[in-house]
Order: structure tokens, then sequence, then C-alpha cells
């Protein structure tokens, strides 16, 4: 009986123990298999400096023309670069002793898909693929008086007014500042168009007169008329300078 007993205790005792035991692990849930991951790629692009010319193009439209003018300004290479510039003509006057004003005629430019003849605003194309943002200056001078000969325009002054900047990008903000001009024969050159930092990236015109009608009268000559006049055409020649920094 005793024996029994004590079997009996060091059972139950052994099950408690056991129970406790089992109890007290803790409980781990299967790992499961994972599908996917997570891994990473790259892109990557290369710039090279652009040194092509741009060729001329219609502010409004934008599609390439040619000029007509028999004698057309030489475009600039590189990244920043005058890419157009109407040559001014008043065409043929009657000598007058009276002082008098000129305007320049419209500038003729073709079509280059069509060949279609266009009257235009006198104008500069100027394009800035530099990619710095750094800004840009042109300026004009104007480096002797109409000259026909030895006969020479005295106290002639030349003009530029109403200058209407156009972007190629329709939506362009970063917009430079473009001056009315009154010329120095043989002085200092006059400033055309001012891209500060962060500004005339992309292709700019400066057209002299928002439209046909306005244009007709934003490029003048003023003769005085005691000025001695020789029959014969007279001449002077503009500097054009772009330079790489509005400085």
């Amino acid at each position: 009986m005793k024996k029994n007993t004590l079997l009996k205790v060091t059972t139950t005792s052994l099950a408690t123990v056991v129970g406790l035991s089992l109890a007290a692990m803790p409980a781990y849930a299967e790992d499961p298999v994972k599908d996917g991951g997570v891994t990473s790629s790259k892109g990557d692009i290369t710039f090279e400096k652009n040194t092509s010319t741009t060729e001329p193009k219609d502010p409004d439209t934008g599609k390439p023309i040619v000029p007509v003018d028999p004698d057309p300004v030489n475009p600039t290479n590189g990244p920043l670069s005058i890419d157009y510039i109407s040559n001014i003509h008043f065409g043929t006057q009657k000598i007058s002793g009276s002082t008098e004003t000129y305007y320049a005629e419209l500038d003729q430019v073709k079509d280059k898909d069509t060949g279609a003849v266009m009257d235009r605003p006198n104008m500069v194309q100027i394009t800035d693929d530099r990619g710095s943002n750094v800004g840009w200056k042109l300026t004009v001078k104007q480096e002797g008086q109409f000259k026909n000969g030895t006969s020479e325009l005295d106290a002639a002054e030349l003009k530029f007014e109403n200058p209407t900047l156009k972007s190629a990008n329709k939506n362009a903000t970063n917009t430079p500042e473009a001056k009315a001009m009154t010329l120095a024969p043989g002085g200092a050159a006059s400033d055309v168009m001012i891209a500060n930092a962060n500004q005339g990236m992309g292709t700019w015109y400066d057209q002299f007169g928002s439209d046909i009608d306005s244009a007709k009268q934003s490029i003048s000559l003023r003769v005085p008329g005691d000025t001695a006049k020789v029959e014969g055409k007279y001449e002077t020649t503009l500097t054009w300078t772009l330079t790489d920094s509005p400085a």
C-alpha cells in the first residue's frame, strides 16, 4: 500500500513538471518560403558639347527659312551662337536738302520647304545650347558713318526701336532683356540683348517691331538737311558681338 501511494505521487509530480516545462517553451511559427525579392538597376546619360550650326527659323512658325538677301550675314558656330542677323537696307532715296528720316525695308526670307518669299521684321536670332545657364550678352557697334567713297553722311543717326522678343519655346519664362539702340558711328558698342544667369537658354529672336506694320518704322536713319550728299550707295558696317556672360 505504501509502495502504491508513493508511486502514484511520483507519477503525478512528473506529469506536472513535464506540463510546466512544455508551457514555458515559446511557440515558433513555421517560416514561410518567400517569393520575389529586391534588387536595383541604373540609368545614365552622357552629354557632349554641341558644335553644330543652328539654322535660321521663322519666329512665329518655327519653320526653317533662307535669306533672300544676296549677301547674308555669316552665322557663328558652337553652343552659343549668332544664327541670323538681317542686313539693313534703306533702299534708293531722292537727294534732299531737308532733314529726312528713312525707314529700313522689311527683311525678305524664303520658306525652306515651299520656297515662298515672305516679308518679315528685321531680326537677330541667338541660340544658347551650353547648358551652363550663366547668361550672355549681344552688342552692336557701328564701325563708322555711312560712306560713299570720300563722302560721309555727317551727323546721320541710325536707330533701332520696338525690340520684341520671341522664343522657340512658346512657354519659356527665362526671357532675356532686349534694348532699343541709337548707334554712335565709330563710338562704343550698344547693348542689344542681355541674358542674366538662368535666362536666354535655347533659341531667341529679337525682332524690331512686334508685327509687320510696326516693323515698317522700327529701324530708321535720320539724315540732316545740311549734310552733303552725292549720288551713289552709302554703306556702313555693323559689328555684332556675342559674349558668354552678361557682364
